[in-house]
């Protein structure tokens, strides 16, 4: 594989949960980003132009990622179209990718979702195995994370969609643990992809 690859990030208004999901995806794969992963985000109902919100701000530079220079918008059919890997605060989030890019299916997941699904392949055995099967042990991570989606997609057809533990919860103008709650609802699937894609 040798084309960029592209993540993008999914929730209401792009101040809270998704640039979060952003920021830390770029994070955690920063040696992906080097080598031509593109993480952006958007929201379904964006405050355009807006900042990070300062709650959520604050825990990604706690993490060690970057937080500055973060302009919400809206996301858009050709945003969905172009991504490699959608995803999602919510279900309802999922619906609303698909219903403007039904195609987009088999690479959209809630990040909780998607948390639950590289458990179910860890319990099937060992998952880094199975990629460096199909992409080869010296692969780059970015090559790593677009084999690993198709499994993702698989699990989830074998495991079933997710329920209402999908959802990230919405911290916005709520209290500083529902942030926390929030935050590492978010932070948890991150980590354990970047388990599995990491040579």
């Amino acid at each position: 594989m040798t084309q960029d690859y592209t993540v993008l990030t999914v929730c209401t208004g792009n101040i809270c949960r998704s640039p979060a999901m952003e920021r830390l995806i770029a994070h955690v794969f920063a040696d992906a980003v080097e080598e031509g992963l593109h993480v952006h985000s958007g929201g379904t109902f964006a405050h355009d132009g807006e900042d990070m919100q300062p709650p959520m701000k604050r825990r990604v530079e706690e993490y060690g990622a970057e937080a500055g220079g973060f302009t919400a918008r809206q996301v858009t059919a050709s945003m969905v179209e172009e991504a490699d890997l959608i995803l999602t605060a919510t279900r309802e989030h999922v619906d609303d990718v698909l219903a403007e890019v039904p195609g987009a299916r088999a690479r959209t997941f809630t990040v909780r979702e998607l948390g639950r699904l590289l458990e179910h392949l860890r319990s099937l055995g060992e998952v880094k195995e199975r990629i460096d099967e199909l992409v080869g042990e010296g692969a780059s991570s970015r090559d790593r994370l677009a084999t690993v989606v198709p499994l993702l997609d698989e699990a989830r057809r074998a495991a079933g969609g997710p329920g209402p533990e999908g959802d990230v919860v919405d911290p916005y103008m709520l209290p500083e643990d529902v942030y926390d709650e929030s935050f590492r609802q978010i932070s948890e699937p991150i980590e354990a992809l970047a388990a599995v894609i990491r040579r």
